[in-house]
């Protein structure tokens, strides 16, 4: 009976070697598996970030762009409104046009009047 103990004491004794060695070669297999894909992230997060950074410096860039943009936007608005209300709104009717035309004229024909009156 003894001599049975001691066979199963020893063959448990070689069992758990070997599955605490396989254990501790897939401990390591594993352990250095995920410090490699550690290491990886962290240069993609180092990476990700100066890229972020960079997209955030672009976007203030072209936020401020934007906002002069706006700016000048509204300024050719209220030019475009004044030259509106000039060329477009002002427009005369063909009958006005005609008596300002006819008004011109007598005007001339005064002045060249007392151009030739001063002459003599």
């Amino acid at each position: 009976m003894l001599e049975v103990i001691l066979a199963d004491f020893d063959r448990t004794g070689t069992a758990v070697e070997t599955d605490e060695k396989m254990s501790e070669e897939a401990f390591e297999s594993f352990k250095a598996t995920t410090e490699k894909d550690t290491e990886t992230k962290k240069r993609d997060i180092k990476s990700k970030q100066k890229i972020l950074t960079g997209m955030v410096d672009d976007l203030i860039m072209l936020q401020d762009k934007l906002k002069e943009a706006d700016k000048l936007h509204g300024l050719a608005i209220d030019a475009l409104l004044k030259l509106q209300s000039m060329c477009v709104a002002g427009e005369e009717s063909y009958d006005e046009r005609v008596a300002k035309r006819a008004k011109e004229i007598e005007a001339l024909k005064e002045a060249l009047q007392i151009l030739e009156d001063w002459k003599k």
